[in-house]
């Protein structure tokens, strides 16, 4: 018997499509759906920080926990937005690249197909699911500083150390690596991601309240592209130290047109 699965949506809006499986809605931005359909994150954080559009999605972590503070245990939870969900092909080589490339969907695609393409629930035996590495073409460090602004990485990476996220004696070499989990997504038992988010969430508003420079046009999320890179250490980090058993999957995304649109 399966254990129950808790699927999490994060959105800034009502969803514009329907999503034909059981999930709970977490709104951002001040955006709060009915109560019987999901939470709304100024109701559990402040509203200035849920107003703050450079933390991105990072924003659902504590209404999410807040929403299981009373399941078991051994509960999946698989977080996403509305746009961007984990598939449903499975790679047990959990490294591997192969998978790296997301699949594009329409909403009518979901809504006839869903449960060929969008998981819903971890495999047998499995401790944690993530999103297929992508192999950059630049170290992590070389790749940000270049897209981004290296000091705001840095920082955030000490952040996740205080915090206890990261392990300062894998910094040098993860960083030095050209492997990312994009989106700073997984899908694992309530145990494990409950206690990862209260980490990421502490590094998070850290960076925030002590280090956090306004970014504009792209790089207004700034929080949310330097934890990408901190979390895709941190998932690494924490399935290598708990041997944890783990396979990849391709990013599903949800699109209207069909074309990929990376935002919120």
């Amino acid at each position: 018997m399966k254990n129950q699965s808790n699927i999490y949506v994060i959105t800034h809006q009502q969803i514009p499509w329907e999503l034909p499986f059981n999930h709970r809605v977490i709104g951002v931005e001040n955006y709060i759906p009915e109560k019987n359909v999901g939470l709304g994150a100024c109701e559990v954080i402040s509203r200035a920080i849920d107003s703050e559009t450079a933390f991105g999605a990072l924003r659902g972590l504590m209404p999410i926990n807040y929403e299981l503070e009373n399941i078991d245990d051994s509960a999946s939870v698989f977080m996403g937005s509305y746009r961007l969900f984990l598939g449903n092909e499975f790679n047990y080589d959990w490294l591997s690249p192969v998978m790296q490339e997301n699949k594009i969907f329409r909403p009518d695609d979901i809504k006839s197909q869903w449960e060929d393409i969008i998981a819903t629930e971890i495999p047998d035996n499995i401790d944690i699911m993530i999103p297929a590495p992508r192999l950059l073409p630049d170290t992590l460090l070389g790749q940000y500083s270049r897209v981004h602004h290296l000091d705001d990485l840095l920082l955030a990476v000490g952040c996740a150390i205080r915090a206890g996220l990261l392990d300062p004696l894998s910094v040098p070499q993860m960083l030095s690596s050209n492997t990312l989990i994009p989106y700073g997504n997984f899908a694992a038992k309530k145990i494990i991601r409950y206690e990862f988010n209260k980490k990421l969430w502490a590094c998070a508003l850290d960076f925030y309240k002590n280090y956090y420079t306004p970014r504009v046009g792209y790089q207004r999320r700034v929080i949310d592209f330097a934890f990408e890179r901190v979390v895709s250490m941190a998932i690494i980090q924490m399935i290598l130290k708990n041997d944890f058993k783990c396979v990849s999957c391709r990013n599903i995304w949800i699109s209207g047109n069909g074309l990929y649109k990376p935002s919120l």
